[in-house]
């Protein structure tokens, strides 16, 4: 192994000894090239950020209390433009209320949006076990991985069904569980 060693260090010293200047120089420009766009992404990247926060206390804070102050839920301009403020819901199960949600859902009458997947990981050449039902596998000592889930958009399209049917079931101490966010959001036709 030492061997290996002694020849792989040779070959890089006698290999790094025999470049010409112009071919380091290169190569430095180039890392220095590298080194300056990556600084200028991470640059771009946070400024990025900070519009996308800008956008949305315009779009989800400002001009929502600003229709509201107003009096009006849209507001159509002489150009033909149309402003309006929508609501908007968010939602999300976090692992620590996931028990709770998923036992109400079920509770409620609504478990069909939980979406339940069973994983088996299998070695190579083992195609034709891999076809075999569960029960099979599980006696053969394989151990599936389980995971429940609502799709994100599932849940989000839920809360709003639940929120603006007005379903009293759907209270606030429900919500924590989901932790629903609502608001408005502005949207401006042309």
């Amino acid at each position: 192994m030492e061997k290996i060693n002694e020849l792989f260090e040779e070959s890089t010293t006698k290999a790094v000894e025999e470049m010409e200047d112009s071919s380091i120089e290169d190569l430095s420009a180039l890392c220095n090239k590298l080194l300056k766009v990556e600084g200028t992404i991470g640059n771009v990247e946070e400024r990025l950020q900070r519009l996308k926060d800008q956008q949305r206390e315009l779009s989800e804070q400002l001009i929502p209390d600003k229709l509201s102050q107003l009096g009006v839920t849209n507001l159509k301009l002489n150009d033909g433009s149309q402003i309006s403020a929508e609501p908007f819901y968010g939602a999300r199960i976090s692992v620590e209320k996931l028990p709770d949600a998923h036992a109400w859902l079920r509770d409620n009458g609504h478990g069909d949006i939980i979406k339940n997947t069973v994983t088996l990981t299998f070695g190579q050449g083992e195609d034709a076990m891999a076809t075999e039902l569960v029960d099979q596998l599980i006696s053969q000592g394989h151990i599936p991985q389980e995971k429940e889930a609502v799709h994100p958009s599932t849940l989000r399209a839920f809360v709003r069904e639940q929120i603006e049917s007005g379903n009293g079931a759907f209270d606030l101490d429900v919500q924590k569980k989901f932790s629903v966010y609502q608001g408005k959001r502005t949207k401006i036709n042309r």
